[in-house]
């Protein structure tokens, strides 16, 4: 007779591992519902500034055990709380290859970023630009511009970004000062339903021009349907690339790699 002993033991062992199993589904969920919800890298105009504990976190940190000026350590510092500590609406690692490889192939002098977040994706374009190369990072929340800034500047980056706090009908004007009339490369990774909105932006105020390469993240998920669409369009040529959501091995995204071909100047 076989004893149950030996099963019970087992058995009840198991429990708190499946238990924290169970919490830690439960808790990437429920961060994943946050974001799916909100589909932005921020809130927009209308809504409350408001930055989360886990963003200061995340400062805290790369400051704390990252070396300055090491634009590396400060990425893989972000990834490494990204996949093991909490859920950041940053592009990710995997994602952020695609972004690396379109980034090498256009070798942008100007480049203009809607929705900085915390300033991961930032650092990531920066460090690639060639010599002479600016990234205009926009975003209307005054705490994670903050946040972003700080973060440039300890990877050793301020002089290659500027961070604008703002949308990007009003922050054109800041364009226009800096000399800025077209750009060579766009990273889409603010609101998902403003993408078509601000990239017709883009398009009617002339800065796409012939060769101008525009980045979408999260196009599948959270989603942006009108946005898609358009970059399938005669104007742009468009590679989509099936990947995962940022620090997630299941749930499928799309980066949309598009190079305009439309006319040049306003439209």
């Amino acid at each position: 007779m076989i004893s149950s002993r030996p099963l019970l033991a087992s058995f009840l062992n198991g429990i708190p591992l499946l238990q924290y199993f169970v919490h830690w589904i439960l808790r990437r969920a429920m961060m994943f519902r946050r974001f799916l919800s909100g589909g932005s890298r921020g809130p927009s105009p209308m809504q409350p500034q408001h930055v989360g504990q886990k963003e200061l976190n995340v400062l805290d940190m790369v400051l704390r055990t990252t070396p300055p000026g090491n634009p590396e350590a400060v990425l893989d510092a972000i990834d490494n709380y990204g996949w093991n500590s909490d859920f950041l609406m940053n592009i990710g690692d995997r994602k952020g290859a695609i972004l690396d490889k379109a980034l090498q192939k256009r070798q942008p002098q100007v480049a203009v970023e809607l929705g900085g977040y915390i300033g991961y994706s930032a650092v990531r374009i920066a460090r690639q630009l060639p010599s002479g190369g600016k990234l205009y990072s926009i975003d209307p929340n005054a705490n994670h511009v903050h946040i972003a800034r700080a973060i440039i500047q300890h990877a050793g980056l301020s002089d290659k970004v500027e961070v604008i706090q703002g949308i990007l009908e009003t922050s054109i004007q800041v364009l226009h000062q800096r000399g800025v009339r077209t750009i060579d490369f766009a990273l889409i990774d603010h609101v998902k339903h403003l993408y078509l909105k601000d990239l017709l932006v883009l398009q009617k105020n002339g800065f796409l021009k012939k060769g101008s390469v525009v980045v979408g993240d999260n196009v599948l998920t959270p989603g942006s349907p009108e946005f898609r669409k358009h970059i399938q369009s005669d104007e742009y040529a468009t590679v989509e690339h099936l990947t995962n959501v940022e620090y997630s091995n299941y749930i499928l995204d799309i980066v949309t790699v598009s190079e305009y071909k439309g006319r040049e100047g306003p439209q």
